[in-house]
């Protein structure tokens, strides 16, 4: 095999590889349609029946990606019954949301009151950051500046950076409200009596409320076929540049 033959191989690799990584990518690792007649492991509805377990509660995450909130709080609802705490922190931020359920500040501050307790050393740091974050505002619960600086020490001796953040400068933004006010702008709104608008918690951004047999969006499936098509008139057009040369050779021969 000549060195060209070798380039152009090492070439379409590439292409194909490419191509299959964009095929991939438009295609979510669980399906957001959870209809029966569909019903599989790739499917929402199947692992909002399954046992809850490090997996299971991680589809909670995807249901509310699809938009499907339902099944989110199926799965979550579960998973906090079974001592799940990340389940409590995305059950929180959809109280304090109210999305797929009314809007309730003091069951959002419960959750994170309970994470922040639990010994899961992944959530409750996370917990308690937005635990003290809740009693400082004196959101969902009798505001206790004192209560929340032990809350806000705690998290920043285990490493939290938005609690050594607070500890530093008297605000920090990792907790957001539907304005995109940080922790300070929060507490002078209140303070102001702008109390129209209910504050959120943004730790991810959480799906808007679409119906699930939307997802992917079309957009996102125009986008995906686009690149698609244009990787594929590479691959076509690097295929005739590798043979072009060939047929010269015949006919000079």
């Amino acid at each position: 095999m000549t060195l060209f033959s070798n380039v152009a191989a090492i070439f379409f690799s590439i292409i194909i590889s490419t191509l299959s990584f964009v095929v991939y990518a438009g295609v979510p690792p669980t399906s957001c349609i959870a209809t029966a007649e569909t019903e599989n492991e790739l499917s929402l509805s199947y692992w909002a029946k399954k046992e809850a377990s490090m997996l299971m509660c991680s589809h909670g995450y995807w249901a509310e990606k699809c938009g499907a909130h339902k099944t989110a709080h199926i799965i979550f609802d579960r998973c906090i019954e079974a001592g799940y705490v990340g389940a409590m922190i995305w059950k929180s931020l959809l109280y304090e949301n109210g999305t797929g359920v009314p809007q309730d500040s003091a069951k959002a501050t419960e959750l994170m009151r309970r994470a922040a307790l639990s010994d899961n050393k992944d959530y409750a740091t996370l917990g308690k950051l937005h635990y003290a974050t809740s009693l400082y505002l004196g959101r969902g619960t009798e505001r206790n500046v004192d209560e929340a600086m032990k809350w806000f020490r705690e998290a920043a001796d285990e490493g939290d950076a938005d609690a050594m953040e607070f500890l530093r400068t008297g605000t920090h933004a990792a907790d957001r409200d539907v304005k995109g006010r940080s922790v300070a702008l929060q507490y002078e709104a209140k303070k102001l009596g702008d109390a129209k608008i209910p504050l959120a918690q943004h730790l991810i951004p959480v799906a808007n409320d679409v119906a699930v047999d939307n997802e992917p969006t079309m957009a996102n499936k125009g986008r995906t076929w686009s690149l698609i098509a244009l990787l594929l008139l590479i691959v076509i057009g690097a295929f005739y540049q590798t043979i072009k040369p060939r047929k010269s050779l015949n006919k000079g021969a």
